[in-house]
């Protein structure tokens, strides 16, 4: 751990502002980017509800600020130095408020990030979260004894992936993770009863325009005991459905001296350890290596949901190599078949970047192509974002113009647009089962000739084990309980049903 001294002088003291109590840590932290980061804030506000932080839903009422960051697109690095612009201000003004950069962002940008923003308080990789608190308590300790704040000592915990500086002693063990993701505690309460579980952390791809590796470092694999037993605790604490994390998850493989565990091995051990697990699923899938014994215990184990999260990416062979992907369509068409031979239901999401650098015309129109082969659930379009410190980015390739990405970008989501509502129009008169996550925030009060003042109801959003997004009314304490539904619309974004029972 570092620690940079640096002048943090506000221009004018708020005497009453500085002077506010400091003894009672309020805590606000503000997620960007994926379901990992999701994972690494709960998980980080776990640690310090623990030591007596209290947690709020509003910067402006705490006084610590911590953001946990994403690297994958600009535009993610753009809300949090627009964040951070805000929290300067409350600095300018004499607060006493301590922010905190966490995540990819920090890891990234090391610490060059504080030669602009040199009030930031404290700096800490993906790798190294378990340390904020510790990070937190220094701070504070300065606090204590500066009232006025106007000078700390910036706290910093980075790997260095960026550098490959420190790389034995980051790949050699899980401790730090398992240090992190065992704080979760059994009485925590989930109230959609859906949790998330790591198993696998940074990835060995490099693919030519992608800073996870570099952000979150190689691929680094917990131990099955470890993650059996955590999904234990969090279904004896009410939680119903699981979501196993991982950046390339098929990869999982855990070696120790009596045996290996692979990825369709770890499926199969939760999946009958955790009997009263009601579904399992899991993300994101790497198209190369999914193998057919992963793919067989998916169709033979009735709780793990049929649903593959798969990126393809692109539809162009030639865009696939320039982006160091590692597979060609064929492969990754194979694998949809295999999958759809297995499980003919089973929904496909995927991920495809627009305007990757030297997309001509026929690579664009091969990747809509794509589309119409897989029928996908619903797919993530990104529009190619330049990141530094990355190959696409370090070889200068010919750049396409911002408005073609913004017209390819609009092409591709009105194709799909169209293959997601013909597949949702087909769902409509079944009786899906659903597990029900909350109020809608859509148009949340239901239909005016359910209510009734014995049984109030109001527009509830569920989830299928597909993933499909089914929105019906019923009463708030079905919130967290799997329920029938008879779906009766469809749009290309989600359904609408009627409760059965």
């Amino acid at each position: 751990m570092l620690k940079l001294p640096l002048s943090k002088s506000p221009l004018e003291p708020n005497l009453a502002l500085a002077s506010k109590d400091i003894s009672e840590p309020k805590v606000y932290i503000e997620t960007f980017g994926c379901q990992m980061n999701i994972l690494d804030s709960e998980l980080v506000q776990n640690q310090l509800t623990d030591l007596g932080y209290l947690a709020v839903k509003n910067p402006e009422d705490a006084n610590i600020v911590l953001f946990n960051t994403c690297s994958v697109r600009d535009l993610s690095e753009q809300k949090v130095l627009s964040r951070l612009g805000i929290i300067k201000q409350r600095k300018d003004n004499g607060e006493n408020v301590i922010v905190g950069v966490l995540g990819c962002m920090a890891e990234r940008t090391n610490t060059d990030i504080l030669k602009k923003h040199p009030f930031i308080d404290l700096l800490a990789g993906p790798s190294k979260l378990h340390q904020v608190p510790h990070l937190l308590q220094n701070l504070r300790a300065e606090q204590q004894t500066n009232p006025l704040f106007s000078t700390s000592t910036t706290q910093v915990a980075l790997s260095n992936f960026r550098t490959r500086k420190g790389k034995s002693s980051e790949v050699s063990k899980m401790d730090d993770l398992e240090i992190l993701d065992a704080s979760r505690l059994s009485a925590t309460e989930f109230r959609s009863k859906q949790a998330y579980i790591r198993i696998t952390r940074g990835c060995n791809k490099f693919c030519s325009f992608c800073v996870v590796p570099r952000t979150r470092g190689p691929e680094v694999h917990r131990s099955p005991n470890a993650i059996v037993d955590e999904a234990k605790r969090l279904v004896d604490s009410g939680v119903m459905e699981i979501t196993l994390l991982g950046q390339t998850i098929n990869h999982y493989n855990f070696i120790n001296e009596n045996q290996e565990t692979n990825f369709a091995n770890l499926l199969y051990r939760i999946h009958e350890e955790v009997p009263q697990l009601q579904r399992l699923r899991f993300l994101t899938s790497h198209p190369r290596d999914f193998s057919d014994e992963a793919l067989d215990v998916m169709a033979s184990s009735k709780r793990i949901c049929k649903y593959l999260h798969i990126p393809a990416q692109s539809g162009s062979d030639d865009v696939l190599r320039r982006m160091n992907r590692g597979y060609t369509t064929e492969i990754y068409m194979n694998l949809i078949e295999r999958a759809r031979k297995r499980m003919p239901n089973i929904s496909i999401l995927g991920d495809m970047i627009v305007g990757f650098p030297g997309e001509s015309d026929a690579d664009f129109e091969a990747s809509l192509e794509l589309l119409r082969k897989v029928r996908y659930k619903n797919i993530f379009v990104f529009k190619y974002s330049p990141r530094p410190d990355t190959i696409a980015y370090k070889k200068e390739l010919e750049q396409i113009p911002v408005p073609v990405k913004r017209e390819r970008n609009r092409r591709m989501l009105e194709v799909q647009h169209e293959i997601s509502l013909a597949h949702h129009e087909e769902m409509i008169g079944q009786n899906l089962s659903v597990l029900v996550e909350g109020v809608a925030k859509i148009n949340p009060n239901a239909d005016s000739d359910l209510i009734t003042i014995l049984k109030p109801v109001t527009r509830l959003t569920s989830r299928t084990e597909g993933d499909h997004i089914v929105s019906f009314s019923g009463p708030k304490s079905l919130i967290g309980q799997m329920v029938e539904v008879k779906i009766t619309r469809a749009t290309s974004l989600s359904l609408t049903g009627e409760l059965v029972s």
